[in-house]
């Protein structure tokens, strides 16, 4: 059973409950304002998250309040170790908190011991942290949930952009710009080329996804988003993956509408590897220099102009006869066809057509077919037999040239 544990009151007394994973309700025993905006940490294993802390803490403030949920986790599978750093860490935050919470901006650390589960990772302590913060909103819809991790630091102007983008745009969700800092390395440091190789092909794979036509090509990156708690709730808030759990979330999310890019802050996560997960930034920098590699691999751009073919023609699918659209696949890029029929896509596309009464509704009963998984299943369909994978840096500027286009990575 997990064990929670909580500052309660000015007096610090520390309140341990045992839960089925549930966090208790939040009390306002502080006599704080119920906050509009909350950042999520999860926490595992940081000794240094203080610095992420700090770095909110250090940002402009709006007249809004707001508040940072640092959900502190271990699992049952963890050593003595692990759980003796992530108890410092918890004295240590609570004593920042004790020092600098104020009115209007407040961190509240949270500990989680004693985890279920065969393997640690981010989805149950991000999703426990996340509906936390639904609790701590009290019904406030518009609250804005932000996502954030242990290892990063933001931009001065961090808080005060986000909650302007959400009240501007009345937004229900919104990525945020990000880079790895590391300039600070040297030039021929591995880390430094592995993870400059790595962000630039998180770049091209969304530019490509958005010269394709794909209507939702956002980045899914978990230190870097938020969500109205509107939208939180109404897709059911966050899974409890090992890894990829904001992957998943997200799309859900990009198709309720109303999400943006907000390139005028930005998030620094560290450049670092990581065993604690299967697939991210961490463990693909880990396989690079496991692989003594530091040039990243990736799809063929061959592959995104093959689908923005059938995108571009989508609209004529409305309505139509199988047999047009059979005779359309036909003429697409083999691999493409090949992958369509094996998909059954004539049938689906038949489905969705007998579903859908306006050309509007058809466009987006498409996309929930065709959606990001599926195009990953595409991809992947096509690497190597078809088109073998290139290097990152190659495609990039493939796309570039004929788009015009450029992100400073």
């Amino acid at each position: 059973m997990p064990v929670i544990y909580r500052k309660k009151g000015n007096r610090g007394v520390i309140e341990r409950t045992k839960s089925s994973v549930n966090l208790t309700r939040f009390k306002n025993v502080l006599g704080f304002p119920f906050p509009e905006m909350i950042i999520v940490i999860p926490c595992y294993k940081e000794p240094d998250v203080i610095r992420t802390v700090q770095s909110l803490f250090d940002c402009e403030r709006g007249d809004f309040p707001a508040e940072i949920i640092l959900l502190i986790n271990s699992y049952q599978i963890d050593s003595d170790e692990i759980i003796e750093i992530n108890r410092k860490t918890y004295h240590e935050v609570s004593g920042f908190a004790s020092v600098n919470n104020t009115g209007n901006f407040f961190l509240t650390p949270v500990w989680v011991e004693n985890l279920p589960g065969h393997q640690t990772g981010a989805g149950l302590p991000r999703k426990l942290g996340m509906d936390e913060a639904i609790r701590h909103f009290q019904g406030a819809q518009l609250g804005i949930l932000v996502s954030l991790d242990a290892d990063c630091l933001v931009e001065k102007n961090y808080l005060t952009e986000i909650y302007r983008n959400f009240k501007e745009y009345d937004l229900n969700s919104a990525t945020i710009a990000f880079h790895h800092p590391v300039e600070n390395l040297d030039e021929a440091n591995p880390l430094r080329q592995a993870t400059v190789q790595y962000e630039m092909y998180l770049q091209y794979y969304r530019s490509a996804l958005e010269y394709c036509g794909y209507p939702y090509p956002y980045f899914t990156v978990g230190s870097a988003f938020a969500v109205t708690a509107e939208t939180y709730t109404k897709v059911g808030g966050m899974g409890k993956q090992q890894s990829g759990e904001d992957f998943y979330f997200l799309q859900k999310v990009f198709p309720l509408g109303k999400t943006k890019f907000i390139d005028t802050t930005c998030v620094y996560p560290a450049a670092r590897t990581s065993d604690r997960v299967p697939f991210g930034t961490g463990p693909a920098l880990q396989n690079m220099l496991n692989e003594n590699t530091t040039v990243k691999m990736t799809y063929r751009f061959e592959s995104f102009k093959s689908l923005k073919i059938l995108f571009d023609n989508l609209d004529s699918f409305f309505k139509q006869p199988a047999e047009t659209i059979e005779i359309f696949i036909k003429n697409l890029p083999e691999y493409l066809f090949l992958f369509l029929r094996e998909d059954g896509f004539v049938e689906k596309v038949a489905e969705i057509n007998r579903h859908t009464a306006t050309l509007l509704s058809f466009r987006k009963r498409f996309f929930n077919y065709f959606n990001a998984f599926k195009i990953v299943k595409y991809l992947n369909f096509v690497h190597p037999d078809y088109l073998g994978f290139s290097a990152v840096e190659t495609e990039y500027c493939v796309l570039i040239l004929l788009t015009k286009k450029s992100v400073t990575v």
